[in-house]
């Protein structure tokens, strides 16, 4: 395979940051954009300087012979049925997070992965953060020793003019619990349960307290107790808001602060969506010593690493991170916040990945 064709399904606000890695990839074409306004797709494709087709329906897309992978960009409760139908057409499927609505959609994209010998994975821009993979590799290389605990704070604040603006459609379908099972802690959670557990290993069980709000995406305050699995070490999870201070940075109104824990020492990441901490991105303190790590720190970095790590994978054939096991556990995470804040009890992850 010279080039991999690929299709970029759903072209609204979240295809400003995933698919510039796609661009700049030397092994990537993007072949096609499909979406159902097709007026959105076409600015898309003027604002990329690229010439692809446009389509308006998904089968389409399967259709076409020059599209060998798919990034699916769209809302979550379509997410199980297209990376099935992706996989069935013979295509590489690679889909924004949440990988599905439910462990039973999950189970259902299980069966097509082992059905098909193509390539699926969640698109976890995290993961790729370069801030966040140097702290995984100070966990690595025993910097601090063996992890007791990781913090992951998460702050929402006002937004700045230059930050992005999602378009209104997107926010219909997240606001209906129909077709999604949960507000910040399922959407933007996420993120930092794919992050712990890519630091420190799987989770046991979870105990949380979720806020709920006449807004059902507004979950904040909240907090959330992880226990991972096998392991003397803690991961804690809190959202809250400050909706009167403004958030410094180019995406959107919210920062996040992470901190690892261990017998020799602490890790600090200091910065993630936003650019709220006027520090270095990476800090390591030892007692009386702290090195500063300078690493790339725009957010748009972790777009460009999950990008380029799809199309490695297939044209090196790569592993990936977030496959359907990761893509499961997490998701089962993701659910037993609600799960255990609901039932005012500690929540068990029954599967084992």
């Amino acid at each position: 395979m010279s080039k991999v064709g690929l299709a970029i399904v759903g072209c609204g606000t979240i295809s400003q940051l995933n698919v510039p890695g796609y661009l700049e990839h030397p092994n990537c074409e993007i072949v096609a954009l499909c979406d159902v306004n097709e007026d959105r797709a076409i600015a898309k494709a003027k604002e990329w300087k690229i010439n692809p087709r446009i389509y308006t329906d998904y089968d389409s897309v399967l259709a076409d012979e020059a599209v060998d992978a798919v990034e699916l960009l769209s809302p979550t409760h379509l997410h199980a049925s297209q990376i099935i139908s992706g996989l069935n057409a013979g295509k590489h499927v690679s889909c924004q997070k949440p990988i599905a609505t439910s462990m039973d959609e999950a189970k259902q994209i299980r069966k097509a992965v082992e059905n098909n010998e193509k390539i699926f994975r969640v698109t976890e821009n995290f993961l790729y953060y370069p801030p966040i993979t140097k702290a995984k590799e100070l966990i690595e290389n025993g910097a601090i020793g063996t992890p007791s605990l990781v913090r992951i704070r998460t702050i929402r604040g006002l937004g700045m003019e230059t930050m992005i603006r999602p378009e209104k459609d997107a926010y219909v379908w997240r606001r209906d619990p129909s077709k999604n099972p949960g507000g910040m802690l399922y959407d933007d959670g996420w993120h930092k349960y794919a992050t712990a557990i890519s630091w420190v290993g799987g989770v046991e069980k979870v105990t949380s307290m979720v806020t709920r709000t006449d807004d059902f995406l507004a979950d904040t305050p909240s907090a959330a107790v992880m226990k991972v699995k096998d392991k003397d070490c803690l991961i804690t999870i809190d959202y809250s808001s400050a909706n009167e201070m403004p958030i410094k940075g180019k995406y959107y109104s919210a920062d996040e602060f992470f901190e690892i824990i261990g017998p020799k020492g602490t890790i600090w990441v200091t910065r993630c969506t936003g650019e709220l901490l006027d520090m270095p991105p990476v800090i390591l303190v030892k007692g009386n010593e702290t090195i500063s790590y300078s690493v790339p720190a725009d957010w748009i970095e972790g777009f460009k690493g999950a990008a380029k790590a799809f199309i490695d994978a297939i044209t090196e054939n790569e592993s990936l991170d977030m496959d359907i096991d990761f893509s499961s556990q997490v998701l089962e995470v993701a659910l037993a916040m609600y799960e255990s804040s609901d039932k005012e009890a500690t929540v068990y992850i029954k599967e084992s990945y």
